[in-house]
C-alpha cells in the first residue's frame, strides 16, 4: 500500500500573486501546510514569484523543490535557497512561442539565470508550451542550447 508519506506534495498560489503576503499567511497557507504536512516529501511554486513568501514557504516539512519562474527575482531566490533546496528555474515560455526564435538573446538570458543560481542545486525546467510558433524545432534547439550552456558553466553533471 502506497501512503501519503511515501509520495511528493504539491502545492502552489500563482493565482494569489496580487495578494498581500501577510494575507497569503492568513488565508491560504495555513490550509496548504495542513496537506503537505501529510506528504514525505514536498515541492512548492508555479509561476508565482516566492521572494516575499519565503517566511511561510520555507516552513513547509521536508521542502525540497522551489519553483523560481521568470518573474521571481531569481537573485533573491538563490539567497534564500542556497544549497538547500532544489532552485526548479522555470525559463520564459513565450521564448519558444515565435517562429523565429533570437537565440543569441535567449542564450544571454539563460546564461544569466544560471549564473544567478551558482552554488544552488539546479533543474531547469521548460514548460507551459501551449504553442511553438508552429516550429516544434523550437523545443529541440532549446534543450541543446540549455545543454550548451548549463555545460559550459559547469552545472552539467
Amino acid at each position: 500500500a502506497v501512503r501519503l508519506n511515501d509520495m511528493w506534495g504539491f502545492a502552489e498560489s500563482q493565482e494569489t500573486t496580487c495578494v498581500s503576503p501577510a494575507c497569503f499567511a492568513e488565508f491560504i497557507f495555513p490550509y496548504q501546510l495542513k496537506i503537505l504536512e501529510r506528504f514525505g516529501l514536498n515541492c512548492y511554486g508555479c509561476c508565482e514569484p516566492l521572494e516575499r513568501r519565503w517566511d511561510n514557504i520555507s516552513r513547509i516539512p521536508r521542502l525540497r523543490r522551489v519553483s523560481v519562474s521568470p518573474w521571481s527575482d531569481r537573485e533573491a531566490m538563490a539567497e534564500k535557497l542556497g544549497g538547500d533546496y532544489i532552485y526548479s528555474m522555470k525559463p520564459n515560455p513565450a521564448d519558444l512561442a515565435t517562429r523565429e526564435v533570437d537565440w543569441d538573446r535567449v542564450r544571454r538570458q539563460l546564461r544569466d539565470d544560471v549564473r544567478k543560481a551558482q552554488g544552488c542545486k539546479l533543474e531547469i525546467v521548460m514548460k507551459d508550451n501551449h504553442t511553438l510558433g508552429g516550429n516544434p524545432s523550437n523545443v529541440v534547439q532549446w534543450c541543446r542550447m540549455a545543454g550548451e550552456v548549463t555545460e559550459d558553466m559547469n552545472f552539467a553533471q
